[in-house]
């Protein structure tokens, strides 16, 4: 009844959607239309199979990953979409992988994914650490403690559900994923190596391709100015026949848009810049006035005055670091406009000669607390044991070097070394290393451990200096922004096509940025970057060729409008759509070819080569080398088929022939035909060593060669546009 009454109250919708059904079905495009239902709200498939939940989570451990490795806390819009690229190519051959060894009777179990991690672990102990994982323990051990680290890593699962520790488990779980995917990379590769035969013919195999000659050549550009008289000419029939052989050779890849955007950059006016100027110097001359520095902070920047003592070389504006140094302690750092991006001014207020850095030996006693929850003893419990060895520190009878091995776990004196720099240091606990004569002991309670510091030893003292800087950003007025904004929105209702959008872009003085065969995930065209918008519109389904975009707004830094030049979808294209490039080929095919035949009469009159290269405006290459395994000629290009014929001609005797861009005429001499190996022994290890010298472009080739052959769904676009 509940059923049934269900139905009753969406009877309309139900029966709008039993109708669709029907008539697709009714028209034989039942299943295309189930997958376009099914597919509507998936964002990417590997051969078949859903991954979305997947790819969140390797994305965010690889962003995590990304940003511990380098020591950033968010990303820019670039970086991103960088990962969004790794993470993609990651699960893209991860399923590969998988795929090929299925095929070959290989599974990794469980266990030996524990192994694998395993030994990844165990490799931070040894001279050839997991690079990655060193990372991430030095990201760890921030205050000096490696061992810790080490321990929290090997405990990584206990950390799982810790909001504190997402980012190291994330990050943690990426370099894991990287590690097994390496292993099965390697155990296939190893597999594929081991299946190579050697063919009853590899003895004259090896023979033939290890020729080389001396040859004394001339290469001939159909292109240039001597051949403008040589026409070639094409028919309609011999361009489709030509696609109809080559369809594979035009094959698209993946989805992708030709893009036109128009894009207006929003900067000051002059206006804008006397305004902020003024505010500047007027925000200054109160400065100069006034009775304390916090008071003015207050007032105009609502923030606090910084204590921290600089030296001059921290300071990368060499004429700010002049100005603050070269000048009184007190003197005031009058506005300063740098690269017309900023303005700064500022004071001095303190001055100290101090050690830049302090070497420290370390006693860490950890204790159980909200940070450490997998510590062994309680904050009283900790404290005891600090105090009494503090007492005996103290006293003399003892030293931090002969306690170390007792406390942890038999480690090296010199690994509780380190040297701690002033700025990157709590300055409470820099200033009480400074109070600390060379061998004495300091004691901080940090919030998981106390930690008992010996000062060892401390750099040359140097001028440091306290000031206070402020900065002014240069930036559009609201008004000057809007005026962009309606410039931009005034060329949009200009144009209602591409062609129209880039003549008016073009008549106004507006900037254009074309871009051909951009993909879906892209984050930028031509190194214009913040179009993510502009992108993802372009490979919406309803966004049609010639359409034009509303205005979009990036960070009122940026207005641009964009306009579909053509759109390309993955498999064989029309042939409309390649026919400009196969004509342009083909004119080039057969102009190469009469040439040729123009320069083989030539020679059959006698025509030296030295005549030949006077009249056609080049020069004679003598003394080159030629080997037969070469694929390129002279640095001119892939030219297999060439070099094949090179070697086939009679010593001695001029030759004209076809390349696939020029006309080549060619007289070999010392020629080299090395003696044929007969131990087949030998003839194998020949063949080995050649296929691991090119191992690395073998592999490449191998993996990008099997990912053609994995079906992809992709619409990731739709679900990052931003």
């Amino acid at each position: 009844m509940a059923a049934i009454g269900a139905i009753r109250k969406h009877g309309v919708l139900l029966m709008v959607i039993i109708g669709f059904a029907l008539l697709a079905f009714l028209v034989g495009d039942f299943d295309k239309l189930s997958t376009v239902l099914s597919d509507k709200n998936t964002m990417l498939k590997i051969d078949g199979k859903k991954v979305d939940q997947e790819y969140r989570e390797e994305f965010e451990q690889n962003l995590s990953l990304w940003k511990i490795f380098y020591n950033i806390s968010t990303l820019e819009e670039a970086q991103n979409y960088q990962v969004h690229d790794l993470t993609y190519n990651q699960m893209v051959e991860a399923n590969m992988l998988d795929k090929q060894l299925e095929k070959l009777g290989v599974t990794f179990t469980q266990e030996m994914i524990d192994e694998i991690t395993s030994e990844m672990v165990a490799s931070l102990k040894t001279q050839n650490p997991n690079q990655l994982l060193s990372k991430l323990v030095e990201f760890l051990a921030q205050n000096g403690n490696v061992e810790q680290a080490i321990a929290i890593i090997t405990n990584i699962e206990d950390y799982k559900d810790q909001e504190q520790a997402r980012e190291v488990y994330n990050a943690y779980k990426a370099i894991q994923r990287f590690a097994i995917t390496d292993k099965k990379r390697m155990v296939y590769y190893s597999l594929v190596q081991g299946s190579v035969n050697f063919s009853d013919n590899l003895n004259k195999q090896i023979a033939e391709s290890s020729k080389t000659a001396l040859a004394k050549f001339i290469t001939l550009n159909p292109m240039t100015p001597a051949f403008k008289n040589i026409k070639a000419a094409v028919t309609e029939k011999e361009m489709k026949d030509f696609f109809n052989k080559n369809k594979k050779r035009f094959e698209i890849k993946a989805n992708t848009r030709d893009i036109d955007v128009a894009v207006f950059n929003v900067v000051p006016s002059a206006n804008d810049l006397r305004s902020i100027e003024d505010t500047v110097r007027a925000k200054f001359n109160r400065l100069t006035v006034a009775t304390s520095l916090e008071d003015y902070n207050i007032l105009e920047m609502e923030g606090v005055v910084d204590s921290s003592y600089y030296k001059k070389s921290d300071l990368s504006i060499d004429t700010i670091s002049k100005m603050l140094f070269d000048r009184p302690v007190g003197s005031f750092l009058e506005p300063f406009n740098y690269q017309g991006a900023v303005w700064y001014y500022g004071k001095t207020y303190g001055s100290r000669v101090r050690p830049d850095s302090v070497q420290v030996a370390f006693l860490v006693i950890d204790f159980k607390s909200t940070e450490n929850p997998n510590g062994t003893r309680t904050k009283e419990q900790a404290k005891k044991i600090t105090d009494s060895l503090e007492k005996v520190l103290k006293s003399g009878s003892n030293s931090i070097f002969k306690l170390i091995p007792s406390y942890l776990g038999g480690r090296q004196a010199n690994d509780t070394t380190l040297w701690v720099a002033d700025r990157t240091t709590l300055p409470t606990l820099y200033d009480s290393f400074m109070s600390t004569a060379n061998g004495g002991y300091y004691v901080q309670d940090a919030p998981t451990a106390f930690v008992i510091y010996q000062v060892l030893n401390r750099t040359a003292p140097v001028e440091k200096r306290q000031f206070v800087l402020y900065s002014v950003e240069i930036k559009p007025s609201d008004a000057t922004i809007k005026s962009f904004k309606n410039k931009a929105n005034e060329l949009r209702a200009s144009a209602t096509t591409a062609d129209e959008l880039v003549q008016q872009a073009n008549k106004r003085g507006i900037q254009i940025v074309q871009g051909k065969d951009i993909t879906g995930m892209m984050d930028s065209i031509n190194q214009v970057n913040n179009i993510r918008e502009a992108i993802s519109w372009a490979f919406m389904p309803n966004t049609e060729e010639n359409n034009i975009s509303d205005v979009f707004n990036f960070d009122n830094k940026m207005f641009y409008v964009a306009a579909v030049r053509t759109i390309k979808e993955k498999g064989t294209p029309d042939f409309e759509m390649v026919k400009d490039a196969i004509e342009a080929q083909l004119v080039q095919e057969k102009k190469i070819q009469m040439i040729e035949k123009t320069i083989k009469d030539q020679l059959s009159r006698g025509i030296t080569l030295e005549q030949i290269a006077q009249n056609y405006q080049t020069t004679v290459s003598d003394s080159a080398m030629l080997a037969f395994t070469g694929e390129q000629y002279q640095n001119r290009g892939i030219e297999n088929s060439a070099i094949g014929k090179i070697f086939n001609i009679t010593p001695g005797k001029p030759e004209a022939v076809a390349g696939t861009q020029f006309v080549y005429v060619v007289q070999l001499y010392n020629i080299n035909n090395p003696s044929k190996p007969s131990d087949k022994f030998q003839i194998e290890n020949m063949a080995l060593r050649n296929l691991l010298l090119g191992r690395e472009r073998n592999e490449s080739t191998l993996i990008e060669g099997l990912k053609n052959q994995i079906s992809i769904f992709d619409q990731r676009f739709l679900f990052y546009a931003k």
